[in-house]
Order: C-alpha cells, then sequence, then structure tokens
C-alpha cells in the first residue's frame, strides 16, 4: 500500500489530510515545520506602497500573516501590480480580493523570468516574505536597478519531532511531501538523525526544478516533481504514483 506522509505545517497538513481522505488515499499526518507571525516588536515599519510599486508575495504565508497590514494600502494605490509566486498564493490573494499575476515556474527562478519584473530600473518593489529564506530574487531585482524592499511578516519555527509514528508503516510504500528546499532539508536531517536513512530509498515529492536537485544532492532515491506546492500540485504528483502503469 502506498502512504503519503505530510510534513507542512498543521493546519495545511489537516487541508490537505480531508483531500487524502476524500479519495480514500492512506496517508499519516506529521508536520516538521510551524509558522508564526513575527511578534510587533521585531517587524520592521509598515511598507510604504506607491503607484509604480511591485507587490511580490512569496508563498501564501506571506498572505496570511502580510496582506492584513497591506490590504488597505493596495486597496487605495492605483497602478501598483501585484504578483504571487504560485497558484496557491495567487488563490489566496484572491479570495481576499486581489488580483496577482504568476509566473510560469513558481519560484524566485520563475519570478525572474516574468516581463513584468525584467526591466524595473528605478521602480520600488516590495517582497512580502517570511524571515529568511532565499536571497536570490531580492539581489537580482536590486542588480536591475530596483529599489527593493524585504518586508518579514513570519517565521518558520522547527519543532522537535518523533518519527516513531512512521514505525507502523513500515510494508508501506511511502511517499513524502517536502514542498519547499527547507521542509527537505529538515526531513533529511530528522530521518538522518533516527537512523532511518533507509528511508531516503522512498519517494519525495518536491515542487520545482531547484528543490527535486537537491533531493537527489541529498541522497534521495526517487524524488518526483509536482507542478508547484499547492495541494492540488502534492495531489495530482501522488495520483500519478498511484495509476497502474
Amino acid at each position: 500500500m502506498t502512504t503519503a506522509v505530510l510534513t507542512r505545517p498543521l493546519a495545511d497538513c489537516q487541508r490537505l489530510s480531508k483531500l487524502l481522505q476524500d479519495q480514500g488515499i492512506s496517508h499519516l499526518t506529521l508536520p516538521i515545520m510551524e509558522v508564526t507571525p513575527l511578534p510587533d516588536s521585531q517587524c520592521s515599519p509598515l511598507p510604504t506602497i506607491r503607484p509604480d510599486t511591485i507587490v511580490i508575495f512569496v508563498s501564501a504565508n506571506a498572505v496570511r500573516w502580510g496582506l492584513p497590514q497591506l490590504k488597505v494600502a493596495l486597496d487605495q494605490v492605483d497602478g501598483c501590480q501585484v504578483i504571487a509566486v504560485g497558484q496557491k498564493t495567487r488563490d489566496t490573494l484572491v479570495s481576499a480580493g486581489i488580483e496577482a499575476q504568476i509566473p510560469e515556474r513558481a519560484d524566485s527562478e520563475g519570478l525572474l523570468q516574468m516581463p513584468a519584473l525584467e526591466a524595473v530600473e528605478r521602480n520600488d518593489v516590495l517582497i512580502v516574505k517570511g524571515e529568511g529564506g532565499r536571497d536570490l530574487l531580492g539581489k537580482e531585482l536590486t542588480a536591475r536597478g530596483a529599489r527593493v524592499v524585504e518586508w518579514s511578516c513570519y517565521r518558520r519555527v522547527w519543532p522537535d519531532v518523533s518519527l516513531t509514528a512512521l514505525d507502523a508503516f513500515a510494508h508501506h510504500a511511502l511517499v513524502f511531501q517536502a514542498s519547499s528546499g527547507e521542509v527537505l532539508s529538515r526531513l533529511s536531517e530528522l530521518l538522518a538523525g533516527a537512523g532511518k536513512r533507509d528511508l531516503f530509498q522512498s519517494t519525495v515529492i518536491v515542487p520545482s526544478e531547484r528543490v527535486a536537485a537537491l533531493a537527489e544532492r541529498s541522497g534521495w532515491r526517487s524524488v518526483v516533481r509536482a507542478d508547484d506546492a499547492s495541494d492540488r500540485g502534492f495531489l495530482q504528483a501522488l495520483q500519478s504514483l498511484r495509476a497502474p502503469a
């Protein structure tokens, strides 16, 4: 039997768990990351949004924690462009009444290939993001002449996680979820630390070519790339594995 191992924050796992349950797909909820808003005392001042500002949301969590503070300005300022890193992020914005463009490829590399971000000299670009993370997007847009502000509104938290629940699925074909490079690295670290390197022989579903390359370098033997990091993308990739040959 194939069993999916869900590793996103608990709320995301619960949402995806319901989808898998409705389809009769065996799965285990194993959140290895949590997301929390930055305390007010640690947040940077609220950024200014002008008519020529390009606002980039790099994740659905950036929308969840950042949009409530930015929405009044976005509603009042005409002419600013809003860009989402992928479909899930755009859907989250649309549900809040904000239209957004998305790249063909749902990562920083894909964003940098968008026509809207090619000629940004003297443009204000606001990147709404989590604390830390990759710096490729900000660095490259700055090199293109943009005035970049990176505004962090949440942080990732890595709790201690017991992997003993995996033992009950020793005879299952496990398929792990790794929705970002950071989650993949943490998952690999946890498995290795628990003496479960044999599970690197299992399949891991990742959201992009970059994370797929990281998985291969980390020793994963079977890496499947979903279209993006959304629930839909993961489910489609999982169903492709379960489909008869």
